[in-house]
């Protein structure tokens, strides 16, 4: 083989692995993975403004954050909270429209039961008049 040919034959086999490179994976790539957002209840944000309050001196402070996994930057917008009052109130605006629709269908409910009773008893009176009964009280005699 000549030189020219072995050089067209690994030119050949060069573009024939940037070809097969360049196929699409056909797998999607995820984007950039994030920890889901953390919640805190109230409870415990009310337990950890205790705590942190209560720790003498700013490297107990910081050991308690770096335990708890928080920064200080969080610390205080939950102190800024209990000062407006935020951490108490929002359990409970909860809980009210809950309580406020239970009521109301318990009322409901009532009413309709009040309804049906009254149903009943006009359905027992119609009956004695009438002198039939509504339900027979031998289901044999039909036969």
């Amino acid at each position: 083989m000549s030189k020219n040919n072995q050089d067209n034959t690994v030119t050949g086999q060069v573009s024939a692995n940037i070809q097969e490179n360049q196929i699409a994976d056909p797998e999607v790539k995820s984007k950039k993975e994030y920890s889901p957002r953390r919640h805190y209840d109230n409870a415990y944000k009310a337990r950890v403004l205790e705590v942190f309050s209560s720790c003498r001196d700013a490297n107990e402070r910081s050991a308690f954050l770096r335990k708890e996994g928080l920064y200080y930057s969080r610390i205080i917008a939950w102190k800024k909270e209990k000062a407006d009052g935020k951490l108490k109130k929002a359990k409970q605006k909860k809980t009210q429209p809950r309580i406020d629709h239970l009521t109301q269908e318990v009322m409901q409910l009532k009413k309709k039961l009040a309804q049906a009773e009254a149903i009943i008893d006009l359905q027992k009176k119609v009956s004695e008049l009438l002198g039939t009964h509504i339900l027979p009280h031998d289901n044999n005699e039909e036969i």
